[in-house]
């Protein structure tokens, strides 16, 4: 099995590229150290006060989780499997809502 592993300085993304020598199939798996980008979401979260104004930051989500939501829009068969997206904003809502991705959130409420 041969390993290839790429690091992107700039957003902390590391590929890692795998190839199976019997199948020839490659698989690459991305990661990204987020607990620093969660760490501050807490913090922000716990200085956001009410929802006065127009514009809110409720959420920083990493370019992985991106990646990820891609591919679960593409196998559910979505037309465009952007999940920031204007026409996928009501499945993105529901994302930011759920309790599984509260350490994405970095303002409390129901948005």
């Amino acid at each position: 099995m041969t390993k290839i592993v790429d690091y992107d300085a700039y957003n902390g993304i590391t590929e890692t590229f795998i190839k199976d020598k019997m199948t020839g199939e490659i698989t690459i798996n991305k990661t990204q150290e987020v607990s620093g980008l969660f760490a501050n979401n807490l913090e922000q979260r716990n200085k956001s006060r009410g929802w006065q104004g127009d514009w809110h930051k409720v959420a920083s989500i990493p370019e992985v989780v991106v990646i990820a939501w891609r591919e679960e829009l593409k196998a559910k068969g979505y037309n465009n499997p952007d999940p920031l997206a204007k026409e996928n904003n009501v499945w993105l809502m529901a994302k930011l809502n759920s309790k599984d991705f509260i350490k994405l959130r970095t303002k409390e409420g129901v948005i």
